[in-house]
């Protein structure tokens, strides 16, 4: 092989295999955004509750705190084998919220938010509600499902319809609503 075809040979060799890692990296560039998309990072969080005593007795609480998923939940037990979790900060100016156990809802210390078992607001001054979470107790642990702060509110963590004999939110909850991270309620 003379020297002109072996430099014709490395150039179209050289620029074949650039073509080809190109289209590599592009492949590998939209599998990284289609898992991303694809799967949410929505997990259940076991809280043993041997080892969280203060979920114990109906109307204690316990602070969760998802460092990775941005969430500061309170959980809370809240009859016999029952457990209720929504955010921890009231959506007016971010102060903690605390559970009325005698009325059964969450209520801002600082000006006096109010808000449902599942996170639906009652009063205001603040205008949106709480994130809720589902929670389940399975042998001996309350399991709270947490969903990050830009992932589809997953499906078991959609607040029930309103019983009409008790107290209707503020907000309107319809395919339209939105919990505090604008995910669809």
């Amino acid at each position: 092989m003379d020297r002109r075809k072996f430099l014709e040979t490395l150039a179209l060799a050289s620029g074949g295999l650039a073509v080809v890692n190109s289209i590599s990296d592009i492949g590998k560039a939209s599998a990284k955004v289609r898992s991303r998309i694809v799967s949410p990072d929505v997990r259940e969080i076991p809280l043993n509750l041997e080892d969280t005593p203060e979920l114990k007795p109906i109307g204690g609480f316990y602070h969760l705190e998802v460092e990775d998923l941005e969430r500061d939940i309170i959980v809370v037990h809240t009859g016999p084998n029952q457990y209720t979790a929504v955010d921890i900060k009231c959506k007016h100016r971010g102060c903690d919220v605390s559970y009325d156990i005698e009325d059964k809802k969450f209520v801002c210390p600082c000006h006096g938010s109010e808000y449902d078992l599942y996170g639906r607001l009652l009063k205001g001054p603040s205008e949106k509600p709480l994130a809720y979470y589902h929670t389940e107790l399975k042998d001996g642990a309350v399991m709270v499902t947490v969903y990050g702060t830009s992932d589809a509110v997953p499906s078991n963590s959609i607040p029930p319809a309103l019983d009409s004999t008790k107290t209707k939110p503020l907000f309107k909850a319809d395919s339209t609503a939105t919990d505090s991270t604008g995910g669809k309620f």
